[in-house]
């Protein structure tokens, strides 16, 4: 049974006096999370796959199962998983690694966030790429047909995110997988937004990367994830080398000067592509929370998580003068909804519900430029509330309260 009240006991950070609306920027972190990062700092602090003493060993194997349960969490093999320190890392992994030619295209939407534009518009002025973007208007929402016609022969590689962080809005990543399979273009899938809220398999998606955060998550910061298909792990040179990447004891090299790629001989699978000391502590607190995700079900999350959606949007629509983006349809949305009251700056809203109400949320543009540079978008910026596993519906009926105080006060 899902026991919101018993959940939030797990959080040191919740407390009666404040709320937290601010879970998709970075989630709150339980303390089985905290003991474990604190275990490995205080019993077996060593560096893994480095050492043949008691230490280094210990931290090697807990290190392996970690790797193991990020592979079994979405859906992947342990090989076709490399550790991080986060989704924007992992997706300029790809970015550095993959080879483009000038007039190569790759095609996004402008739902993405930032980690996913700039690494793409860094290519445009280093190789000549020409990056297109999908625009699903303000609600967005994908039309499949249209952004089919988009691919052309020049399509080097599709990259979209699976939940918008803007506008909580889900992508249809395993269409668009289908379609890339079908044309052989690979297919990168921004999770971050994703993976705290909804199971993932890759082998369903389809997809030939997969990147996502554990500070969304549960987990702790500086730890990511990158998923590359096990054919792509082998054939693909890495963008990032060094300690790790190399298997030293292959290479045929007999002088110094003869040490390049092509005469060194890579790691085994996944250590190929983990260049240098992993996050350790932050990679086993990453599978405490995937650990405690799967113990709470991701079934229970979600359908939590869609009761105090339903509660917001609904709450939200009868405020005088509220403008919703997205789709008013909690179906067609995970954990997010942004909005703005009138004319009031978004700003000053987020200012006021953290002064007078101590409600955290989110405001500005989220990182999410491309979607609001459209002109039917019509504002600089929006407030973004997203709920996670242990907010309540008490704390939504304080928000909505707020929002109306907010709205008849700046409105009137």
């Amino acid at each position: 049974m899902f026991d919101v009240e018993k959940i939030r006991k797990d959080f040191p950070t919740i407390s009666p006096e404040s709320v937290y609306f601010d879970s998709v920027a970075s989630s709150l972190t339980p303390n089985a999370v905290i003991d474990t990062v604190v275990e490995y700092y205080t019993k077996y602090r060593a560096n893994v796959h480095r050492g043949s003493y008691d230490l280094s060993m210990k931290a090697s194997e807990k290190f392996e199962e970690a790797v193991s349960t990020v592979a079994d969490f979405i859906g992947a093999k342990p090989s076709e998983i490399v550790i991080t320190s986060n989704a924007t890392h992992s997706i300029n992994e790809v970015a550095l690694t993959l080879d483009f030619n000038p007039g190569d295209e790759v095609l996004s939407s402008v739902l993405e966030h930032s980690s996913n534009m700039v690494p793409w518009g860094r290519l445009e002025t280093k190789v000549g790429i020409k990056t297109r973007w999908y625009n699903p208007g303000k609600l967005g929402l994908f039309d499949i047909n249209e952004f089919e016609k988009m691919i052309s022969d020049k399509t080097k590689l599709v990259t979209l995110t699976y939940v918008s962080n803007a506008i909580g809005t889900v992508v249809p990543v395993k269409e668009v997988g289908r379609i890339c399979r079908q044309r052989g273009i690979p297919f990168l899938v921004d999770a971050a937004q994703a993976a705290p809220h909804m199971k993932i398999d890759v082998k369903d998606i389809g997809c030939d990367f997969l990147a996502f955060s554990g500070h969304k998550m549960l987990g702790p910061t500086g730890v990511g994830v990158l998923y590359i298909r096990e054919e792509l792990a082998d054939l693909l040179v890495p963008g990032i080398l060094g300690g790790g990447t190399i298997d030293t004891g292959k290479c045929n090299c007999n002088l110094e000067s003869e040490c390049n790629l092509n005469n060194c001989s890579f790691s085994e699978l996944p250590y190929k592509w983990q260049a240098g000391t992993p996050p350790i502590a932050d990679a086993l607190g990453l599978k405490t929370a995937i650990d405690y995700l799967s113990d709470v079900g991701f079934a229970n999350i979600q359908q939590h998580e869609d009761q105090l959606m339903r509660q917001l949007i609904e709450g939200l629509s009868s405020v005088n003068k509220i403008d919703i983006f997205g789709p008013k349809d909690p179906e067609l949305r995970k954990s997010i909804v942004s909005f703005n009251i009138g004319e009031i700056p978004a700003d000053e809203v987020g200012r006021i519900l953290n002064e007078n109400y101590n409600i955290a949320v989110r405001t500005g543009q989220h990182c999410a430029v491309g979607y609001f540079k459209d002109e039917s978008i019509d504002t600089k910026g929006n407030v973004r509330a997203s709920v996670y596993l242990y907010n309540t519906k008490e704390e939504v009926d304080r928000f909505l309260n707020a929002i109306n105080d907010i709205a008849k006060t700046c409105l009137y």
